[in-house]
């Protein structure tokens, strides 16, 4: 079995690494490269009013990391801080190191973690927003800016950095081909629903089908329901926490 991971940047890097010291023949195909900021002058500007803001969301890691490429000056005290996961959390506490009272995120009970799972945080915490910051990449997370909405809130949304679809250099060209003339099963990671589509536009048609013929290890709810609708048959669920995405391997290649 040959494991594909299409989570991009350091994350997928050490999610990677981590399967191959397990002993499994991994591939790292990220689903998208990470930049900087698309407009890192627009960015600027409004990270210097977080101030204005009673609430500024982090939708990931990567979010936390071109934000504070770009911030100036000590977090402000009445702006919470919300992390969507634990990576984006850890990334937090890393990279600001703010007050942590400042910080709202999921429960590590509450799995699996995402959208859904910050909205329940930030409700049971009782307090009120009228004015929500959105740290992201150029789109995406429309499901919580809908929430905040429908509540009242004033919600912008900031692109903090770009996430475009990778191209595979010819020697993974080269590997992919090999993997499919040897029939090779393979278990493909996705870590976003938007890695679904950005996955199939990197491989021509052959090795679409190729890929649907293996199982997707889908670390959301929402991730399972897009990959069934795309044509992937075996669909198996897990969390974003490393060890989780580990486990089910090991239980897929119990299975086989």
């Amino acid at each position: 079995m040959v494991v594909i991971v299409t989570r991009p940047a350091s994350n997928g890097q050490r999610l990677f690494e981590r399967i191959v010291e397990h002993g499994y023949h991994a591939l790292w195909w990220p689903a998208f490269d990470i930049g900087a900021a698309p407009d890192t002058g627009r960015a600027r500007q409004m990270l210097a009013r977080l101030a204005d803001y009673q609430l500024a969301i982090f939708v990931s890691a990567h979010a936390v990391r071109g934000a504070r490429a770009l911030l100036e000056g000590a977090w402000p005290a009445g702006t919470l801080i919300g992390a969507v996961g634990a990576s984006t959390r850890a990334a937090i506490e890393a990279e600001l190191q703010p007050d942590p009272s400042l910080i709202v995120t999921t429960p590590e009970d509450d799995q699996p973690s995402g959208s859904e799972a910050f909205w329940r945080a930030w409700q049971a915490t009782g307090h009120r927003a009228r004015r929500v910051l959105i740290l992201r990449a150029e789109d995406g997370r429309s499901w919580l800016s809908d929430r905040f909405s429908e509540h009242g809130a004033e919600v912008e949304p900031i692109a903090v950095y770009t996430r475009h679809s990778h191209v595979l250099t010819p020697g993974e060209v080269e590997q992919l081909s090999q993997l499919i003339a040897d029939d090779k099963r393979a278990a493909i990671i996705f870590s976003s629903t938007e890695a679904v589509a950005a996955l199939d536009q990197q491989v021509d048609s052959r090795a679409r089908a190729w890929l649907r013929k293996g199982t997707a290890v889908a670390c959301h709810p929402r991730i399972a329901d897009q990959l069934l609708t795309n044509g992937y048959k075996r669909v198996v669920g897990a969390t974003f926490d490393d060890d989780s995405i580990i486990a089910k391997l090991e239980s897929i290649e119990s299975q086989a």
